[in-house]
């Protein structure tokens, strides 16, 4: 290709509704155009909202405008900033047009130049030969024609590219003309090396635009590509989302896209999208990667990584609910922890969640929770709550988790409950929102995953070795078969029961309810470390069958997921309805899942005897 040849990926930017020129750019991939962050705002008038406004565009010897949408814009006004947009089409281009190269800018002076812009909106535009000489600050490029006659940089050149003979490909972008000598033939351009942020979010939309078809399917996928091509020593939270995936990704290093797509490209179960990562790796990768290499590299390190990426980062909230040491009861002091990445803490990575210090876990608070209720003076938080207050600060506290872009449904929520509340529909809290009706908690679809434990058995210091051995017990056994796992306790005295719970794992009740007191089912649950339980809140007709058919047909590690996925398709009950006259297991179905090594940090022990 040649500069001649280059020009058909040139386009007039029009200003907003017009068909006047704002300025220049070039198409850089498939259906982006690269130009100036100035020439958007001014196309715009100024607009403060950019991302996501529609200009149209004229490519160079054509007569009909394209429509597209601006999706990349960093606009640093100081003298010499920052200063680039890209535009991606709406649709295809009108004709077939070959991208043109780029390339690193090599020879910063005498390097000659050609340019095609829209001088002072010129429908017909003008070229200007120029050379280098030399780099200027913030990385800018001063370029000049040194001929007598002929044209100088000025506006609506601005987003032009920059054609190198010696190259034979695109190296800058015009960005700016002198200004103080009218005489002087003398403008500035931003070379590609500085363009680096506008060409990833080209390489992020496209690569976003080719997954988001097959996102539902491949989520899986996905989330390990992301975990293998994550440092370890990252600090940012583990991301959920494609979307916020890819723009971590990118901020991680220059070549983070193209190593998660080569960890996707080697995933099973994803030949559908195969060609089209390949394809995308072809056209974005870098000049100093192999793709076979890349592949078999990205293969050994996800080889490597296996064992660590069969742990779960969901993100998980734990509220720990203390009861009033008298009476057992209400109020209640209540505090909450988000942790992002559940996995046991790994000493060696520093990854994962840490119960003995803290780490991977952060404190919560409660602002802003009057805007919650009727009447704030009625209630004093220093002196504990009563049950009807509960959902107003989880709703709290679920405000802040969105702060930090979780979804509900990545959402894991673990309530430490005192013995009281262990029978308590904790999933059935409707949790009040600023507009529209309070939502259930873990009840619908998209709602969190709603996990019950026991406050009192982390004060049962003597209990904690066995309930970690047993905890350790189960997750060895988690391939077993879940209704072997989960001995049926409904016709068993207490002095059986607990002699049975010595070496079973977990406990299922259908026919009568759990007792919580200390010589009850749950008290014997502590008593025993077992750390798994399943009981139905309600004996409607066929909720015994469906428990044992739903949720304990398949292995123990299945069991949280599957009840997850049933409580998301129950129906939401209408907010005067009783939930004890729904016939669906979701409305009634009791989970406790205590996993040892996701405890709140810094226990206090009120009532050990050391």
């Amino acid at each position: 290709m040649d500069f001649e040849s280059s020009k058909q990926a040139i386009v007039q930017i029009h200003f907003d509704g017009q068909q006047n020129i704002a300025g220049t750019g070039f198409l850089v991939g498939d259906g982006y155009i690269l130009t100036c962050g100035h020439v958007v705002k001014e196309a715009l008038f100024s607009s403060q909202e950019v991302l996501g406004r529609i200009l149209s565009v004229t490519f160079f010897n054509t007569t009909n405008s394209e429509s597209a949408v601006v999706i990349f814009y960093d606009l640093d006004e100081s003298r010499y900033g920052r200063d680039a947009a890209v535009l991606h089409l709406s649709s295809p281009p009108l004709r077939k047009i070959r991208v043109p190269p780029l390339s690193t800018l090599r020879l910063l002076n005498k390097a000659h130049l050609n340019i095609f812009g829209y001088p002072g909106g010129d429908v017909g535009g003008r070229n200007v030969t120029a050379v280098t000489r030399g780099e200027i600050s913030g990385g800018w490029i001063q370029i000049e024609d040194t001929k007598t006659p002929g044209l100088s940089v000025e506006g609506g050149f601005s987003g032009a590219p920059v054609w190198s003979d010696a190259d034979q490909a695109i190296v800058g972008v015009v960005v700016a003309r002198h200004h103080g000598n009218d005489q002087a033939k003398v403008g500035f351009a931003i070379p590609v090396q500085k363009l680096q942020a506008a060409l990833q979010a080209i390489q992020r939309h496209s690569l976003l635009m080719l997954l988001r078809l097959h996102e539902a399917l491949l989520q899986d996928q996905i989330t390990t590509a992301y975990k293998v091509c994550r440092p370890k020593t990252w600090p940012e939270p583990f991301q959920t989302g494609l979307e916020k995936q890819l723009v971590e990704l990118t901020r991680m290093s220059a070549r983070k896209l193209q190593e998660f797509v080569g960890c996707l490209f080697n995933q099973p179960g994803v030949s559908a999208v195969q060609p089209a990562l390949l394809d995308w790796l072809k056209h974005y990768k870098s000049e100093d990667i192999e793709i076979s290499e890349l592949l078999s590299h990205m293969r050994s390190q996800q080889e490597r990584m296996a064992p660590r990426n069969t742990q779960i980062y969901q993100p998980c909230l734990l509220v720990r609910i203390q009861a009033d040491k008298t009476t057992k009861a209400a109020p209640y002091q209540v505090s909450a922890w988000l942790v992002a990445d559940s996995r046991r803490h790994h000493p060696a990575t520093g990854e994962g969640y840490d119960p003995e210090t803290g780490e991977g876990a952060e404190p919560l608070s409660f602002p802003g929770w009057q805007k919650y209720v009727d009447d704030p003076a009625a209630i004093d938080l220093s002196a504990g709550i009563r049950d009807e207050h509960l959902p107003v600060l989880l709703a709290v506290y679920l405000e802040q988790v969105a702060k930090r872009g979780i979804l509900p449904q990545d959402l894991t929520v673990e309530f430490f409950l005192p013995l009281p509340l262990v029978n308590h529909a904790i999933e059935q809290c409707r949790i009040p929102i600023e507009f529209g009706l309070p939502m259930p908690l873990g009840v619908d679809v998209d709602c969190a995953h709603v996990v019950v434990r026991s406050q009192e058995r982390l004060e049962f210091a003597r209990g904690l070795p066995l309930w970690e051995q047993k905890w350790n017990q189960l997750q060895a056994a988690l391939n077993q078969a879940a209704l072997d796992t989960f001995i049926d306790g409904d016709d068993m005295p207490p002095s059986k029961l607990q002699k049975e719970l010595r070496q079973a794992l977990g406990l299922r009740l259908t026919k009568k309810l759990p007792k919580a007191a200390n010589l009850g089912e749950i008290g014997i649950l502590l008593a025993t470390g077992t750390p798994v339980a399943v009981w139905l809140r309600c004996h409607a007709y066929g909720l015994a069958d469906q428990l044992r058919d739903d949720i304990l047909n398949d292995c123990v590690d299945k069991v949280p997921e599957k009840v997850c996925a049933l409580r998301r398709d129950t129906s939401a009950l209408d907010e005067n309805d009783d939930p004890a006259s729904s016939t669906e297991l979701g409305h009634h179905l009791s989970f406790l899942w205590e996993d040892f090594h996701h405890r709140p940090p810094n226990i206090v022990y009120s009532d050990a005897k050391l």
